[in-house]
């Protein structure tokens, strides 16, 4: 498992930026909006800005390793992305596992939707911060 061996083509490279940028506009929003108490976005918004960040930077990171991402829960992703990158501690595991937690639409038995409080969401801020910068910094490395 190691970074430098793989290297995306073209279309794969351009798919990893754009993913990056999308990903850092959805995480900026979120990140400025979750710590102002006067924010004009509501806990269900700024949880879905959560969930998309985190979908997007899995996406970047995959597609830095020449790979489409085959799953969209946060930490189906982070299993894929497991087989590439290294550098992936079990912080962001716990993040993918906690942004994931409150939504179970994919099963028959899932329970739906649980809303998060504002203390979750600010854990969620610093566990896909650290995710944002190994993607970034894997971005780099092409």
């Amino acid at each position: 498992m190691t970074t430098e061996l793989i290297i995306p083509d073209a279309e794969m490279l351009e798919l990893a930026k754009s993913s990056l940028k999308y990903a850092n506009g959805y995480f900026s929003t979120f990140s400025k909006s979750v710590s102002n108490e006067n924010s004009r976005f509501d806990v269900d918004l700024l949880y879905q800005m959560a969930i998309m960040s985190l979908e997007k930077y899995y996406i970047a990171l995959l597609a830095r390793y020449d790979w489409n991402a085959t799953h969209h829960m946060p930490i189906a992703m982070y299993h894929e992305a497991e087989t590439f990158e290294p550098e992936l501690t079990d912080e962001m595991k716990q993040t993918s596992i906690l942004v994931g937690k409150f939504e179970a639409i994919c099963t028959i038995e899932g329970f739906g939707y649980r809303q998060p409080t504002k203390a979750d969401l600010l854990v969620m801020k610093n566990g896909i911060l650290d995710i944002k910068h190994l993607v970034e910094k894997r971005l780099a490395e092409v």
